[in-house]
Parts: C-alpha cells; sequence; structure tokens
C-alpha cells in the first residue's frame, strides 16, 4: 500500500490556477500534477498542487501546459523518476506494479477518462490491490468523492473492456525515501575578498557538511555563480581537486560542493586531480611475495570515460560473488572503457551488461554497465564510428543517464534548457550521418521527442535505441 492523502485537482483553492506556461487549468487539466503532490506527500514533503506548479515552472518543468517528471528530482531530491512504461497497445505489467506497490512504492497509472474512441488520458495514483482491481487515489473529485469513500480502477474507468490488463494505457515507475529531518542551517559571513566559483556540471549537490553523507539541501545547474565561503588561497588550492569547498548560492543558501565540479572560469572545466595518479604506463603486481612491474597497455581508440552513479564493485569477473570484488569505488573515481566504443554505447546504463575497464590505479577489472554513466563528455581518446550512415529522421538514440537536457541551441546555459529527460527516453536523430556523434566527446544531436519536440541533446549522454 501506498500511504499518503487524497488531493483534488478541482478543490477551489487551485481550480482555476494556471497550469504551467498555459492557459489550462490545474481543475482542467492537472491530474498528473495532483498525482504527483500525492506521491510526493507520501514520501514525506508537504505540498499542495499550486506549490509544486510553482517549484517546476521555475525549474523547467513545463514545457506549455505539459508536465515533465524527470525534472521532479531536480525540486525534490528524495523523489526518483525511473520513466514511463507505455502499454497502450500491449497488457499492463500488472505483476510489477504489484511488485511495486506492495513495496510500498508510488505508481502513477495513465487511465482513459471517457467513452470516445482513443485514449482520453487521467493519471491517478495507485494506493493498494484490491483483488482483481486497484484502489485509487484519483486527483479529480467526483460528485460523492471523499477520504472515506474507495475508488476501484475497473468500477471508474472502464470504457476499454473493464479489465485492469486493458484499462491500464500507461505506467510511470518512481521511487524514493522520505527525507531525514533538515539540520540547523549555519550561515558564516561572507570574507572580505570576494571569490567566485562556477558549477560546471548540472545536478551538482550543496550539501550541509563536505562529505557525500551529508543532507542535501539543493542541485544546482551548470553555470551557476558560487561565492567561496573560505580563504581565497584556501579555496582555490581545492579546485579540480577531489575535495568540498564551502560556498554560497546567488540565493544565499550555503553548503558544500564538490571541488571537481567548480571553475573560475564558467566554461572552462579544471583538470582534475586525482589522489592517485592514473597516468603512468606500468603498475605493480605482487605475487607470492615477489613483486614485479607490468607494463600497461593503452586504452583502445576511442576509448571512454565513465563515472559509477553510485558506489560501485569493481571486479576481476563480470560475475557478482565475494570472490571477483577487487574493491569498492566511489563515484570521484572514473574508469576507461577497454572494450570497441560501439559495444560499450550499447551497454552503458543497461540492465545485466558487464563492461570491461580500467581504474585509476591501472588496473582492469569489470563494472555493471547499469551503475555508470559517461563522465559528462569526457573521452580518453576521439571515438571513430564505424556503423553505417542513416538518413535524418531514422536513427533513433535513447538517454542513458538520467535527467540530461534537452535544449533549444547546443549550448549549456538556463536560457537554452526546454526540459530533463528521463533515463533510456527515446528520440529520432533529425541530422543525417550522425552516428559518428553518438557517444562523442563533446558533439551535439539535433533530435526530436516523440511528442514532436525538436532540440538539441549532448551526444556523449545517448546511445543507439
Amino acid at each position: 500500500m501506498y500511504k499518503t492523502t487524497n488531493l483534488y485537482q478541482n478543490d477551489p483553492a487551485w481550480a482555476k490556477s494556471s497550469l504551467g506556461h498555459s492557459s489550462e487549468t490545474i481543475g482542467g487539466w492537472g491530474c498528473l500534477l495532483t498525482s504527483v503532490t500525492m506521491m510526493l506527500n507520501g514520501l514525506g514533503y508537504s505540498e499542495t498542487p499550486l506549490t509544486v506548479n510553482e517549484k517546476m515552472k521555475k525549474a523547467g518543468g513545463f514545457q506549455g501546459a505539459f508536465f515533465i517528471p524527470s525534472v521532479l528530482p531536480y525540486v525534490f531530491p528524495n523523489c526518483v523518476y525511473k520513466g514511463m512504461q507505455p502499454c497502450e497497445s500491449s497488457p499492463a505489467p500488472l505483476a510489477q506494479i504489484d511488485a511495486a506497490v506492495a513495496a510500498g512504492k508510488p505508481v502513477i497509472l495513465q487511465v482513459d477518462w471517457n467513452k470516445d474512441a482513443g485514449i482520453q488520458t487521467h493519471f491517478v495514483l495507485v494506493k493498494e490491490r484490491v483483488d482483481e482491481d486497484y484502489s485509487l487515489y484519483d486527483p479529480y473529485k467526483y460528485s460523492g468523492d471523499g477520504p472515506d469513500k474507495p475508488v476501484l480502477l475497473t468500477k471508474r474507468y472502464k470504457f476499454n473492456g473493464a479489465t485492469l490488463p486493458v484499462e491500464i494505457s500507461g505506467v510511470l515507475w518512481f521511487d524514493g525515501t522520505v527525507p531525514p529531518p533538515p539540520p540547523e542551517k549555519k550561515t558564516v559571513p561572507l570574507p572580505a575578498e570576494k571569490f567566485v566559483v562556477y558549477v560546471i556540471e548540472d545536478d551538482l549537490a550543496l550539501r550541509d557538511q563536505p562529505n557525500r553523507a551529508g543532507y542535501l539541501w539543493k542541485r544546482l545547474k551548470a553555470g551557476t555563480e558560487l561565492i567561496c565561503l573560505e580563504p581565497k588561497a584556501t579555496a582555490q588550492a581545492k579546485i579540480g581537486k577531489q575535495e568540498f569547498v564551502q560556498v554560497q548560492d546567488p540565493t544565499g543558501d550555503q553548503g558544500y560542493v564538490a571541488a571537481w565540479y567548480v571553475s573560475t572560469d564558467k566554461n572552462v572545466k579544471p583538470a582534475v586531480v586525482s589522489p592517485t595518479s592514473a597516468t603512468s604506463t606500468s603498475t605493480t603486481v605482487t605475487s607470492g611475495g615477489a613483486t614485479t612491474t607490468k607494463p600497461v597497455t593503452p586504452p583502445p581508440s576511442g576509448a571512454l570515460q565513465l563515472i559509477p552513479t553510485e558506489e560501485v564493485s569493481f571486479r576481476t569477473q563480470p560475475v557478482i560473488s565475494a570472490a571477483t570484488l577487487i574493491r569498492r569505488v566511489p563515484v570521484t573515481e572514473k574508469f576507461v572503457t577497454l572494450d570497441p566504443t560501439d559495444q560499450v554505447i550499447a551497454k552503458v546504463g543497461v540492465q545485466n551488461q558487464w563492461l570491461r575497464v580500467r581504474d585509476q590505479n591501472n588496473r582492469d577489472g569489470y563494472v555493471a554497465a547499469w551503475y555508470v554513466k559517461y563522465a559528462s563528455g569526457s573521452t580518453a581518446q576521439a571515438q571513430a564510428s564505424a556503423a553505417p550512415a542513416a538518413p535524418a529522421g531514422q536513427l533513433k538514440v535513447r538517454a542513458t543517464a538520467e535527467g540530461i537536457a534537452l535544449r533549444r541551441q547546443p549550448v549549456v546555459s538556463d536560457s537554452t534548457l526546454i526540459y530533463r529527460l528521463a533515463i533510456d527516453s527515446v528520440f529520432t536523430v533529425m541530422e543525417a550521418n550522425a552516428e559518428g556523434k553518438i557517444g562523442a566527446n563533446n558533439q551535439w544531436l539535433k533530435v526530436k521527442d516523440p511528442a514532436g519536440v525538436e532540440g538539441f541533446v549532448a551526444a556523449w549522454f545517448v546511445a543507439r535505441a
């Protein structure tokens, strides 16, 4: 069961308010917004459709009246959006929905709200399984609805056969945790000498402590200007190193950010200095008390740099076992791929796939492909692609990381952001002979989403669909 309080899009408190950046109203079209609000409150937030509407507008979470779920984690860090699964032409994945609901996970369903031909989209939040039906938190209040009246899906939405497999036309998958109580905010005075740095990667965490375990205050976008709260010499010495620096953002919020994700130049990334150098051409091997030096072969042409999405196991073989574990690798380190680039691109982010990689100590091994992503466009060498050319409109690509940006222009800027993509979002490439760009450092692809919205995505964050 998922526990929350029912809210209604047609509540007079916000029913006439504009939905997103449009002339539509929350009362008329805010079913997904309201379902998401109920879901967030079940995760420990305290929101209304009106407050979520405003916060998502500011974060680029709307395209007109279209609500963009993949932006949610940037506004509500304890919410994880795992993507949408359409099932208009196939039976709904009831076993997966049941498992998620039984585990207390939020699931939002797309249903058909009237008997006209086609799908008249309405979104509802699942409460629990009841025999052969689902009890709902329905965001639209019908006459007689109230907190004590159960609403069953196939009794209310029954225009395509009145069974769960056919009445559910889409599933939005979420996860998340109830956020811990925030620590007391402490403010320190600005230093006499102002030293400014800039965020160089979207989604940079601002935390209350100088480590990854610190409370997450917010996520920062690339280009955000930060004032260092440490003496200039101290802060300057940290830039590009795997340390944390104390800063203040433009809204006055203070905390710590990873110093390897900020730069003194808004358009230039610093050279990251790892605690252990990864530039040697040999590695030391100890066996039976004897120490030998083993030459390190260079990575293949087109090798890519990857970073873990969370602490990941580095293994001697692509097998999950205590015997294969070399060590646990933090998200601050990078791997270099050792397999052909086209094989790597097809695996990054894919469940049950493995990648052969080299760590920063020049040791070769394997990591689970579903726990790594491209290192923000960094490549060890220029990528070459041997794939056959495809004309514009025929090549499909998918996002290999959560929250990458679809932009109006191939420039990282707040002004170019259209919306953020869910992992595995599929797009049509709108330029010819673009295969050589896929996965390449500092390349952009012109694409179109399933709704017909065109824009640009970073080529190093996509793979062939």
